[in-house]
């Protein structure tokens, strides 16, 4: 695979500076007005597009997904085909989640239908956001040092920075899902224990 080894490390900083300048919008930035569906699915492709990297791909939500988040019951229903700042604020956290973990898992990590318990948890959500992105653009730019140094010329520095994110991003879901299988109703537990001892 070849890379323009100059265009790798301009998009790089050009990255880094969006990551450092981007935030979710607060809780109270949501809006405060129900939405139509079709309001709903551009405002969070607006906040979240940039997970959106291949230009054959859909979009990050269309309304087919938010009628199976309903049927799921990751989000509740609308009313009277509204949705309010908990619908908006569970997306966000589903668009992000859905980027590293099945939707079983993901509906042990969504809080239940409540709305002041949705709002803390997006308060969470979203300081974990901003934290994880300042750390993840550390480690990129930790890993991807060999492209700004000049001195070195192996000829694979993109191609070692793609291979090492495409690893990382592997340990970083199984992590995740091993985490979430620690999650389990008290009755799991006991027939896990005899799986354990086989």
């Amino acid at each position: 695979m070849g890379y323009d080894r100059q265009q790798v490390a301009e998009k790089l900083n050009r990255w880094e500076r969006f990551l450092d300048s981007y935030r979710l919008p607060e809780w109270d930035d949501l809006p405060q007005i129900d939405l139509y569906l079709d309001q709903v699915i551009a405002l969070v492709n607006q906040y979240l597009g940039f997970f959106v990297y291949d230009p054959t791909e859909e979009k990050l939500l269309t309304p087919s997904m938010v009628n199976n988040y309903v049927k799921l019951r990751l989000i509740p229903a609308p009313v009277r085909k509204k949705y309010g700042r908990r619908h908006i604020a569970l997306l966000l956290m589903i668009c992000t989640f859905k980027q590293s973990v099945s939707m079983a898992a993901m509906s042990e990590m969504l809080p239940p239908d409540d709305e002041e318990l949705i709002h803390q948890e997006y308060i969470r959500f979203t300081a974990s956001y901003q934290r994880i992105s300042r750390y993840v653009v550390q480690q990129a730019k930790a890993s991807a040092e060999p492209i700004y140094d000049e001195t070195s010329d192996t000829g694979t520095e993109v191609s070692d920075l793609v291979v090492g994110s495409a690893i990382a991003a592997s340990f970083a879901r199984l992590l995740a899902g091993k985490l979430i299988a620690l999650h389990q109703p008290p009755e799991q537990d006991t027939l896990n224990e005899v799986f354990d001892r086989e």
